[in-house]
């Protein structure tokens, strides 16, 4: 049997004179025992059932990101001219991104010959995936998905299949480091537990054993009873004292970690959608620029959050001329995109039937004004050029002036027509105002778009980098091509703006006149706001 003077001292235990009665028995060191066993089984029931319940949490995070990067890929696997292997490097280093745990990630096409990896050397070698498969819990892995757990690193494989048809596997391979570190924490957080109430607790139990052996069975009792998939605890004990605390510890404690696991969880699901959207609303903006040797068009787009409003695109229409489109949604983010793609559907439709400029804006907004929420609205400007004239009829929904730049004297000039944004008014208070515009570019000339989350951008004084600043820039920069005015006027944007946070989306839109065609007499454009 231990000696008692060797036990307080090696665990710690008040001094024996520090009692009411003098218990130095058989008896005492057994109660002492008994309780420390107690806390050792409840100790290692929520030790064991932590882990599992982070190592499932993992696991299952591993699994949505792999499933989800698996169903992107279908796509770029078998597209017309072979695996899209930009593309497919582009998702393998993004998942990793995403998750600083994970070591490396690689595709694999019908042969097992990796098509796609974080390492690009394996993909050089023509490396194959390999086998990995091990035991898995069916609860979490669906049918063809394995794991195997080698060492310090755990390999998640899915297959890639399209209608049934297997196209290859995705494999992942991540530190088990997050399951170590629970483990670790679960065990320091038990024996921090289990010395307090020793130290606390034993006192009043050899002096009140019978009326205190109850509540420490029933804090028990409640922790091997845990629901580890619905985290619910059942300690129906209420006391102020010592153990009183730590059955209400616990309930939060559980409550609290059950509360952590769904929000976290709904969080990485709402990245991994706003990831989707990113790269989907990316898709829909021009990739290319109509090509023309008589013009030259560029553009750009920055959003503040993952995703935003702004929108630009182009129309080629059969005779020759050319429509330009920027569009400003008044909400950020998820609820802005979605109306920004809903405006963006209706102007294509409607585009190929009618292209007065006047006309068509008054048409998406008779659809626009019933089909999005009451507050939100969008301004747009939609253009039409004539390359061989290089006469531009365009009408504007409420918003920003048309800047036209004279290539020679470097004049910049505001237009604006009158109109409400779409989506604000009816159709017949839209129609009333709505007018269309003029204007006709000579050689050299530049005609510029933007949203105002370029001018109105602020720094961290809180000053805009204004109109006058914005005007300064694509004057400065209008002898070279679209390109040079777009990345010159956004460098010195950001040199104003510097480490302050975007609050609104950028989009700037300009277009060049070559040279060629015929040129027509420029008449007065309508209210010109102001000249630089």
């Amino acid at each position: 049997m231990t000696d008692p003077d060797q036990s307080e001292t090696t665990r710690g235990w008040p001094k024996l004179g520090y009692y009411n009665k003098s218990i130095r028995t058989e008896f005492s060191l057994l109660v002492a025992g008994m309780m420390m066993a107690l806390m050792l089984v409840s100790g290692y029931a929520i030790t064991d059932r932590f882990v599992s319940t982070v190592s499932q949490h993992v696991i299952k995070s591993l699994l949505l990101q792999a499933r989800s990067s698996s169903i992107t890929t279908t796509n770029h696997l078998i597209s017309g001219s072979g695996a899209d292997k930009l593309m497919l490097n582009s998702i393998c280093a993004k998942l990793k991104s995403d998750n600083p745990d994970i070591y490396w990630v690689g595709i694999a096409g019908k042969g097992d010959t990796l098509v796609s990896h974080t390492d690009v050397k394996k993909v050089i070698s023509r490396a194959t995936l390999g086998v990995f498969s091990g035991p898995v819990d069916r609860a979490l892995f669906k049918p063809g998905e394995t794991m195997l757990v080698r060492s310090d690193t755990m390999y998640i494989v899915i297959p890639i299949e399209e209608d049934g048809l297997p196209l290859g596997r995705l494999a992942i391979a991540s530190s088990m480091r997050a399951m170590h570190t629970a483990r670790s924490t679960s065990i320091i957080t038990v024996a921090i537990t289990t010395g307090l109430i020793m130290l606390v607790g034993l006192p009043i139990i050899i002096l009140r054993l019978r009326k205190k052996l109850d509540p420490i069975s029933e804090i028990a009792n409640g922790l091997r009873h845990l629901d580890v998939e619905r985290m619910d605890i059942s300690i129906p004990y209420e006391s102020q004292n010592e153990f009183g605390y730590l059955a209400e510890t616990l309930r939060v404690m559980v409550s609290k970690l059950h509360g952590a696991q769904e929000e976290l969880i709904e969080k990485r699901r709402l990245a991994q959608e706003l990831n989707i959207a990113r790269d989907i609303q990316a898709n829909l903006l021009p990739r290319f620029y109509p090509m023309d040797s008589r013009f030259q068009f560029g553009g750009m787009y920055r959003s503040a959050k993952e995703v935003g409003g702004d929108y630009y695109d182009f129309v080629e229409f059969e005779d020759g001329k050319i429509a330009f489109i920027i569009a400003d949604v008044s909400g950020k983010s998820l609820p802005g995109m979605l109306v920004m793609l809903l405006t963006r559907d209706i102007v294509k439709r409607i585009s190929h039937t009618v292209r007065d400029p006047a006309e068509l804006l008054s048409k998406v907004n008779h659809e626009l004004f019933f089909n999005i929420h009451e507050g939100m609205f969008v301004t747009m400007l939609f253009g039409v050029l004539n390359k061989d004239t290089g006469q531009c009829v365009f009408a504007s929904a409420g918003h920003n002036s048309v800047i036209k730049v004279n290539g020679k004297t470097g004049t910049c000039t505001l237009v604006k027509t009158k109109g409400f944004p779409l989506g604000l008014v009816g159709p017949e208070i839209f129609e009333q105002r709505i007018e269309s515009g003029e204007l006709n570019l000579k050689q050299g000339d530049w005609l510029v778009l933007y949203t105002d989350g370029i001018n109105e951008a602020k720094n961290a004084e809180g000053e805009q980098f204004g109109m006058d600043r914005f005007l300064d820039a694509i004057t400065s920069t209008r002898g070279g091509s679209t390109d040079q005015m777009i990345s010159e006027t956004i460098e010195l944007h950001d040199q104003f703006v510097g480490s302050a946070e975007q609050y609104d989306d950028m989009t700037l839109l300009v277009l060049k006149r070559l040279g060629g065609g015929i040129l027509q007499p420029v008449p007065n454009p309508p209210e010109v706001a102001q000249t630089h």
